[in-house]
């Protein structure tokens, strides 16, 4: 890939996204009532790293919890019982659906009957037709590249940053909820080293999305191409902009994951944080 054709492709983009957003879009405007809906609680956002098995998550009882992708494949989900459940956008081919169908199959019989999902616009099709989760389904739209912005952007009634990963995700959810704390569990973050034994990556092996060849192979690109430690640049940069715009606003976020190579965040104990 020409570098200089990326950059200026993604500053096409950026201001084709500002253009955009001047016009009211009737799917995230659902989004409104979301807004601060949580002011002055607390979540925690649970990631699929292998360090989340050494924590005991049924403490999590009570909690205002956020899951995300496979998680429902975690032995304890019906006492976690999350309130939030959020899957990246679909990134791969319609030849695919059917993976996508499995997935979502997989999250309707596991999780409670009252999580509410966030998916991206481009799957909306598939949850109206396959699933009986419309009516508790609410989707996000990616537009702007955060490597070329100074500011987060976090309002989900709106265009936010592409997804390089489901943290950044999840955390501008959380944001545009008005949580004040926020507790970060299992995203370890360290999927750059463990490529080279893909099932490893994640606690559960492997979701119906990553197990099919269209995400060997993308992997395999991204490995031999170099563009794994870009994409782990632009997830550490999204972070960071994410860190400064919950600073703006009195949020706190503490990474109280058991290890991993997360290093943006404050660090917390689990086991104190959840005893408070």
């Amino acid at each position: 890939m020409n570098l200089t054709y990326q950059v200026f492709k993604e500053h096409a983009l950026n201001t084709r996204s500002h253009f955009y957003d001047l016009f009211p879009n009737s799917l995230l405007s659902r989004n409104i009532k979301f807004k601060d809906i949580h002011k002055g609680e607390r979540c925690f956002i649970l990631g699929s790293g292998h360090s989340i098995l050494t924590q005991d998550l049924t403490r999590l009882s009570g909690e205002i919890v956020m899951t995300q992708n496979h998680f429902h494949a975690h032995n304890d989900i019906k006492t976690i019982n999350p309130k939030y459940h959020v899957l990246i956008p679909k990134y791969q081919p319609k030849e695919y659906d059917g993976d996508w169908n499995a997935w979502l199959d997989t999250m309707e019989k596991n999780l409670p009957p009252d999580t509410k999902f966030f998916l991206g616009t481009n799957t909306k099709y598939l949850i109206d037709e396959r699933t009986n989760l419309s009516s508790r389904s609410y989707y996000i739209e990616p537009g702007y590249w955060s490597h070329l912005m100074s500011r987060a952007k976090v309002d989900i009634s709106h265009l936010i940053m592409h997804v390089p990963t489901v943290i950044t995700q999840c955390l501008t959810i959380a944001i545009y909820m008005g949580f004040s704390e926020m507790y970060l569990l299992g995203f370890d973050l360290d999927q750059v080293v463990r490529l080279v034994d893909r099932d490893k990556v994640r606690f559960y092996g492997n979701s119906p999305i990553t197990a099919n060849q269209s995400e060997k192979k993308f992997e395999k690109e991204l490995g031999a191409s170099g563009m794994d430690w870009f994409n782990m640049w632009t997830i550490w940069h999204q972070l960071n902009l994410l860190k400064l715009e919950a600073e703006s606003r009195n949020i706190k976020i503490i990474n109280a994951t058991n290890g991993g190579l997360l290093d943006v965040f404050e660090r917390g104990n689990y086991e104190s944080i959840i005893a408070k």
